[in-house]
């Protein structure tokens, strides 16, 4: 069994939440009141502040929840991509909003790629949440995180 299958199935995996926004706030505490050790990262200080008081700004997470797993120290925030190197997992949650042209700004997914490569290491596992077109993964992301 992989280092990492066996960090998920016995929950000793950290996990990693690139972008506390609407997909990637809840996602973190979902991962968290699974008894997962989580970091969310977030370029945005407000954001990160308010996720380590324990205040919600996202409708979807229930305030409660939120204050009691930062309480028990399983969701913390950052600004410092550097912690990266601490998970064992990442996804990346960042906004992909449509351009001129309708078709999705995957920049937002391309600088939060860019800002995980200094920092991944052997069997680290990274998943895109961001909605995008079919193929981002491959094309995009795979050739950042390969260099």
């Amino acid at each position: 069994m992989s280092e990492i299958k066996e960090k998920l199935l016995n929950k000793t995996a950290i996990l990693g939440v690139v972008g506390l926004g609407y997909v990637g706030l809840p996602l973190a505490v979902e991962k968290a009141k699974s008894g997962f050790k989580t970091i969310g990262f977030d370029v945005q200080e407000s954001k990160v502040d308010m996720v380590n008081a324990g205040n919600n700004y996202i409708g979807d997470v229930v305030n409660e929840d939120l204050e009691e797993i930062v309480r028990s120290g399983l969701l913390s925030a950052t600004t410092d991509f550097a912690q990266v190197a601490s998970a064992d997992a990442v996804c990346i949650c960042v906004p992909t909003p449509l351009d001129n042209h309708q078709q999705p700004d995957i920049s937002y997914v391309k600088a939060s790629a860019e800002s995980i490569v200094p920092y991944m290491h052997k069997d680290m596992l990274i998943v895109l949440e961001s909605t995008t077109y079919p193929g981002t993964t491959e094309e995009l992301l795979k050739p950042i995180l390969e260099k």
